[in-house]
């Protein structure tokens, strides 16, 4: 019987299969990430929610209290 390149059967694709199976892995990886940074970060509000930028500002300390409280009272919440 002759022993030949094809009488090993899976011995010898199989690692080649899985090799290339984890490179198509890693470019659908590589895509995914690149395409998920280009983004920029969902919020839960609006981008120019005022009440949310006095918040910010004010727990920050940019602003004192009585800025605070009268900028909030002019949005109408105060």
């Amino acid at each position: 019987m002759m022993w030949g390149y094809y009488d090993m059967g899976w011995g010898l694709w199989l690692p080649w299969l899985l090799l290339i199976l984890l490179g198509i892995g890693l470019l659908i990886y590589v895509v995914i990430r690149s395409a998920t940074r280009s983004r920029p970060p969902e919020s839960s509000g609006s981008a120019a929610d005022p009440r949310r930028i006095l918040q910010e500002r004010y727990a920050r300390g940019e602003i004192d209290t009585d800025e605070f409280t009268e900028r909030m009272r002019m949005l109408g919440d105060g």
